[in-house]
């Protein structure tokens, strides 16, 4: 028998029973978010486990309170997101509205001017660095600007995937350059719904794909792959040093877009646990040739009275 619990630190206070908890994460999202549904008012437990007095929730929670969210069945609890109350809704339930370590980045400035790589701007913002692209930014001027600013400048003026994980290291990169464990689901077993799963035929798919490369000198080159009047995608790589090079990897990602291969999401329960940048292994027993290894790109986990879900999408096959 699974018996839905979780563990929610807010502030100095801990709450293990909630209306309602949803958890949204993507290599695609500068940041992640969550929002917890709480009761008006709630019995609190100090650490010490002794209970005080009932209180109003929304006196007991104040922005910018640290956020531990676990969630789990039978006592194992999986982290779910870590980061700061962001704002309060006073509906019935309360509305607690989260953000991860973008809140922080959203009140911290910075000024930069001049040519810098990319891994000393993300420590000049203060931020510590999971992994960034070899990439050098040529006259980037930065005219004091909230860092959450510069960190969305990167995604929209060089394509990187900016994002954090648990622990707020920041990542800017391909996402493909981050992979984590592999889950496994077989379909019709451990996954609830595959209704937004499809399995296409891409054969006939006419596919362009544009790659653009910003090299480390911070100069830039272009390569084309595919017929003409074909769906346009672009693709951004920062370690290619000749335009040969970079037909080559074009032309391989536009194979990966014109293979045949699963997109969409899943629904799963809580277990197995499932985060952005995991390897999902997706076994068919009906269709075994239908089997193979995506990525994932993004998750979003929900936890209340109707149980406990994982919408989990994934991206191309690896």
């Amino acid at each position: 028998m699974f018996v839905l619990c979780c563990d929610i630190k807010i502030g100095d206070k801990r709450f293990s029973a909630v209306n309602d908890v949803s958890v949204r994460r993507s290599v695609y999202q500068l940041g992640a978010t969550a929002i917890i549904k709480l009761p008006v008012t709630s019995i609190l437990r100090q650490t010490d486990g002794k209970a005080v007095t009932r209180v109003e929730t929304a006196q007991a929670v104040a922005v910018g309170d640290p956020v531990e969210i676990r969630l789990g069945y039978n006592g194992r609890l999986f982290t779910e997101f870590r980061g700061y109350v962001k704002a309060l809704n006073l509906a019935t339930p309360l509305e607690i509205v989260c953000e991860d370590e973008l809140w922080q980045c959203r009140r911290r400035n910075i000024t930069n001017s001049g040519t810098v790589t990319l891994a000393d701007l993300l420590q000049r913002c203060g931020l510590t660095v999971g992994y960034a692209e070899t990439l050098t930014l040529r006259n980037y001027a930065v005219p004091d600007k909230p860092v959450s600013s510069v960190l969305a400048d990167l995604t929209k003026r060089y394509g990187l995937s900016v994002f954090f994980d648990l622990n707020g290291r920041v990542y800017a990169c391909r996402p493909e350059k981050v992979t984590g464990d592999v889950v496994k689901y077989e379909l019709r077993r451990n996954v609830i719904n595959d209704d937004d799963l499809q399995y296409l035929d891409r054969s006939s798919m006419k596919v362009q794909i544009k790659a653009v490369c910003f090299k480390k000198d911070g100069t830039q080159i272009e390569a084309k792959k595919g017929p003409d009047g074909g769906t346009g995608r672009t693709l951004y790589f920062y370690d290619v040093e000749d335009i040969e090079e970079l037909a080559v990897l074009a032309q391989n990602e536009l194979e990966r877009e014109t293979a045949d291969g699963y997109d969409g999401c899943i629904t799963t329960f809580l277990e197995p646990y499932a985060a952005p940048a995991m390897v999902a292994e997706i076994i068919d027993p009906v269709y075994a040739v239908r089997s193979g290894r995506y990525y994932i790109t993004s998750v979003e986990t929900t936890f209340g009275n109707g149980g406990g879900r994982r919408k989990v999408e994934i991206g191309t096959a690896v």
